[in-house]
């Protein structure tokens, strides 16, 4: 509360008909009730006739399916499957409506959607990419919730739709930066019980570790420019930058090592041997930072 709003966060506000919302297909006008109350009431607060319950109950049903979806199945369809996945994904509300702004608007402008879903997870990519640290959700991710809500979508045909997007309508997701994945690898980090075990075992308060950790890791990146770091998974990236920057801490504060590549892998659920190859390119970048400690 009372944050100052960033100038490079996406506006998420749209202004949309009375009665109408971002993320579900609405009809326009008011509402008959509550959303799933089946019982009604006068402005009094009195109870209507059996009659008058009939009647408005039967009115609302035919409201809620004919009226609010009609020819519009598919779309409700993706906006509900849009609803579960950022329960699923902890998004916040803000990354919700942006996807679903996105999804309406290529919607009105194509001229055919043939896979209305797959299209919702090219929208939720270009959403948290614009959000950048702020919704440090990958691809596989976006991925994996989609085919756990029983939906055939994949890495490869998120990215396949995406370039289909891009030379059609210029829409396309931008690229995801290692230093955007930073708070969340923290998170994974300090989260684990594990972790903050060594770290007071080592003599660290976890504050002061964490805070120090997270400069180590944006310097670590700051070395690395992106010709260097080539093609590779920039969440497996920075979560091996903290791995590095905790043997760099460690050497400029005459203490033990809290992190293994064992520890890091459970805590952040990235391979081992993905955390050693980008470590085994990155030391030989860091070893003059290690010198000069």
């Amino acid at each position: 509360m009372g944050e100052q709003k960033r100038s490079d966060a996406p506006n998420a506000t749209m202004y949309v008909s009375l009665g109408n919302r971002m993320h579900i297909v609405d009809g326009l006008g008011s509402y008959i009730g509550f959303h799933k109350d089946w019982y009604f009431r006068d402005a009094h607060g009195r109870s209507l006739s059996a009659a008058s319950q009939k009647r408005f109950k039967r009115l609302k049903s035919i409201y809620s399916t004919q009226v609010r979806i009609g020819s519009n199945e598919a779309k409700y369809r993706a906006l509900r499957t849009l609803n579960h996945v950022s329960k699923l994904l902890m998004l916040n509300e803000q990354v919700r409506d942006r996807t679903a702004y996105l999804y309406k608007k290529v919607v009105s402008e194509s001229s055919k959607v043939t896979n209305n879903i797959l299209l919702m997870a090219v929208c939720l990519l270009m959403a948290v990419r614009e959000f950048k640290d702020g919704a440090p959700i990958t691809l596989e991710e976006i991925a994996n919730v989609f085919e756990k809500c029983g939906h055939r979508v994949s890495v490869r045909s998120i990215v396949r739709e995406a370039l289909r997007l891009k030379s059609m309508m210029g829409y396309a997701p931008e690229i995801r930066k290692p230093r955007d994945y930073v708070p969340r690898v923290l998170s994974m980090l300090m989260n684990n019980q594990r972790v903050i075990g060594k770290v007071r075992l080592r003599g660290w308060d976890s504050k002061v570790y964490e805070s120090t950790l997270r400069d180590k890791i944006f310097e670590i990146l700051e070395l690395i420019p992106a010709s260097k770091r080539g093609g590779r998974n920039p969440f497996i990236f920075t979560v091996s930058a903290a791995y590095a920057g905790d043997r760099v801490i460690a050497n400029e504060y005459g203490k033990r090592t809290v992190l293994t590549q064992k520890l890091t892998s459970i805590a952040t659920q990235v391979a081992e041997y993905s955390i050693r190859d980008h470590f085994g390119m990155m030391k030989k970048l860091i070893r003059p930072v290690e010198k000069a400690a």
